[in-house]
């Protein structure tokens, strides 16, 4: 790790497996070679959740100014909410919402202040956020927001997804997302030539700044099938994709397409790019968890640190089995620690 500062990770939704996983990966921390990191969360949950699984672990209440590799070695540092969190592991309560901003907000105060390394952002639940007036598509955008409003500049954000271990053996697959959690049916709305501009620059700057790939050749996908067929199956291809794309080629960035996404992701393809920059949400995810579904991890690119997060939910159909896997949180600590 080039960093001596700890990595910063947020609770996450309570009544999900974020605890269960982060207890268990600090429980392996010698096995994975996991780095120290601070925990944001509430000590009343974290007991109960211990006490629950009847899991072997220890907690310490931290201040900015301990000794955290000391603690880390024998009990979880702890930035305690003080919350007294109420859940029940499965059924979410909206009311635990603030308490989960509250995590996020804490986390990135932190590593705005540069007093962590990294950012490791642990499963929420959006629907539950939303109902508690949450206006924000998903952590990555929030996280934006906090940044340009702290920083008083505008940033492109964009959520990278990126194998780790892809069953093909072959070359790591990177995608990038031009929109995220919007409906189907408004995408090609959402979809223009400022907005395209915009995802491949943030994308590109991405994998240059974390990946260190100094002139990244950039594949990017259509909206339509077969890449619209010449028009025959839609005009976006012609009309919006390609006048971005030779804008950059002017420029001289390596931007290819647009792709036909039903045959980009086979391992022969996608060795011919650095990443891949897909229009919405299932276009990238589908190839990504289909390569690498324990082992994938969602990364967010576009803003002045690094966060990553485990590329699954909180899953709350197994929060009471005791069977929840900790792969993504090791790669996210893997790659952060890399990185950082």
């Amino acid at each position: 790790m080039k960093s001596d500062k700890p990595i910063i990770v947020s609770m996450g939704e309570p009544s999900g497996i974020s605890s269960e996983i982060i207890i268990k990966v600090w429980l392996k921390r010698n096995l994975y070679k996991i780095p120290p990191f601070i925990l944001i969360d509430d000590l009343k949950k974290l007991n109960q959740v211990k006490c629950f699984f009847n899991l072997k672990a220890n907690f310490q209440a931290v201040t900015k100014d301990d000794d955290i590799n000391k603690i880390f070695s024998k009990s979880i540092p702890v930035i305690d909410l003080r919350a007294n969190i109420d859940f029940v592991p499965g059924n979410p309560d909206p009311k635990n919402s603030k308490y989960v901003l509250k995590a996020i907000n804490k986390a990135f105060e932190l590593i705005q202040n540069k007093k962590s390394s990294g950012m490791l952002t642990l499963p929420v639940c959006k629907t539950t956020l939303k109902k508690a007036k949450f206006n924000f598509n998903g952590q990555t955008e929030y996280l934006s927001y906090l940044t340009s409003k702290k920083n008083k500049k505008k940033y492109s954000e964009i959520m990278i997804l990126s194998t780790s271990k892809p069953v093909d053996k072959g070359k790591n697959l990177i995608v990038g997302l031009i929109t995220t959690h919007i409906p189907l049916r408004g995408i090609h709305k959402f979809i223009s030539k400022k907005i395209i501009f915009e995802k491949v620059v943030a994308f590109k700057n991405s994998l240059s700044k974390i990946w260190k790939i100094r002139s990244p050749k950039i594949g990017i996908t259509s909206l339509n099938p077969h890449a619209g067929e010449g028009g025959l199956i839609g005009n976006e291809e012609i009309e919006t994709i390609k006048p971005i794309l030779e804008k950059f080629k002017k420029d001289k960035v390596k931007v290819i397409g647009p792709l036909s996404s039903d045959s980009c992701f086979h391992k022969s393809k996608r060795e011919q790019y650095d990443g891949i920059l897909c229009f919405y949400h299932d276009q990238g995810l589908i190839p990504v968890k289909t390569l690498d579904f324990n082992h994938s991890i969602n990364i967010t690119g576009g803003l002045p640190f690094l966060r990553v997060s485990p590329d699954h939910g909180p899953a709350f159909d197994i929060a009471k089995k005791n069977i929840a896997n900790v792969e993504s949180l090791v790669a996210s600590f893997d790659f952060l620690k890399k990185r950082s």
